[in-house]
């Protein structure tokens, strides 16, 4: 069965971790990336996620979780090595309409965390369906040798035009000049040159306004 993608936002309202070890650090460390408020319910906590505690960059239940702990949750993501305490953990996720991803169990979750490669505001994702999670680390490695840090700063460059580009040309050469735009600046900005980058794209902006693109 195929798999839908999605990117959430607004993870402020609420992730929640269950288990305290290194698995769920890494998970925490990509939910932390994505802006998500975390809470951790555990007995024990790697140095890793103590050290994030004491920093007040997540929260922490101490003990074993408990029906309830969920309540509050927007995702959860149980990462323990009790089979028990996962099933109960997907079970009062799916009871509350709870996005769940019990670790390394593809039968206990409605949603699979991707491999991601992060670029600034880029974010690549990788998935297999829960085939191959070797799989998709090994096409992540790929993507990260062929997408640089040029791509971060062609982001934030295009976004700063996004505006501009709105009012300025016609809806009808909005594609052509994206295009344009981004094949110009790619070459300058893996050459290092952001000065440069932005010039050429003003005046390949100003070209697409008066008509002569």
């Amino acid at each position: 069965m195929s798999n839908y993608p999605i990117n959430l936002v607004n993870l402020e309202s609420g992730a929640v971790v269950i288990g305290g070890g290194a698995v769920a650090a890494r998970k925490v460390q990509g939910l932390l990336a994505a802006g998500a408020r975390v809470t951790i319910v555990a007995p024990q906590l790697t140095h890793e996620l103590q050290d994030l505690a004491r920093e007040q960059r997540i929260a922490v239940i101490q003990r074993a979780y408990q029906e309830g702990d969920l309540a509050s949750a927007r995702v959860v993501i149980a990462a323990t090595d009790d089979s028990t305490i996962n099933q109960a953990v997907y079970e009062e996720a799916q009871t509350r309409g709870i996005l769940v991803n019990v670790v390394d169990d593809p039968a206990h979750c409605n949603f699979h965390v991707p491999a991601i490669v992060r670029r600034g505001q880029v974010t690549i994702a990788i998935s297999t369906g829960g085939a191959s999670p070797a799989l998709a680390k090994h096409l992540r490695a790929e993507i990260e040798r062929t997408i640089g840090a040029e791509y971060e700063t062609l982001a934030r460059l295009l976004a700063e035009l996004r505006a501009d580009v709105k009012v300025r040309v016609p809806r009808a050469r909005h594609a052509a000049l994206w295009r344009g735009l981004i094949d110009a600046a790619l070459p300058l900005l893996r050459a290092g040159d952001e000065n440069a980058a932005r010039a050429i794209m003003q005046a390949i902006l100003q070209k697409a306004e008066s008509g002569k693109q």
